[in-house]
């Protein structure tokens, strides 16, 4: 059974670490951010309105994803993903549910995220079954062909600009 919980102790900000360093040698090259924060630095970076969220299967880390903040009313999604053994188990679709409650409940009224839809096929049609739609580009990124998507979080459907 996979466990989904938001990384508040050190263990989790270990397991969260090590997840992560797996996370960037799996993407393609061309999509790495280059380094992993240290543990210590994941500490500061998801406190407060940001957050981690760990998925686990016999207390091992197989999956994670982080909200952080645009502005005051925009949450952002980043770093999700999910080890090969723990595909196919609906743990990524666990791990954004996770990460939009926690926007919600934190008073969040968008979320937005950047993917690229050509080579990570299968987020980007996880981020649409979960009512992400594409948006106008919000932020800079270091890689070509970004697709920028977006969700309201409130009970209004005008954000799809």
């Amino acid at each position: 059974m996979t466990q989904i919980r938001r990384a508040q102790s050190d263990a989790d900000f270990a397991r969260l670490h090590g997840i992560l360093i797996e996370y960037e040698a799996d993407l393609p090259p061309e999509l790495r951010h280059g380094s992993v924060p240290s543990v210590a630095d994941l500490q500061d970076e998801y406190a407060g309105r940001r957050a981690a969220f760990v998925a686990l299967s016999n207390d091992a880390a197989i999956g994670c994803v982080a909200v952080t903040a645009l502005d005051p009313t925009t949450a952002v999604l980043l770093r999700l993903f999910v080890s090969p053994q723990g595909r196919r188990r609906g743990v990524a679709r666990s791990l954004v549910e996770a990460a939009i409650a926690f926007a919600r409940e934190n008073g969040y009224d968008r979320m937005t995220l950047d993917t690229h839809k050509a080579q990570l096929p299968a987020a980007y049609r996880l981020y649409q079954s979960l009512g992400f739609v594409e948006c106008r580009p919000l932020t800079e990124v270091t890689y070509e062909c970004p697709t920028f998507m977006e969700l309201s979080l409130s009970r209004r459907s005008d954000l799809n600009r």
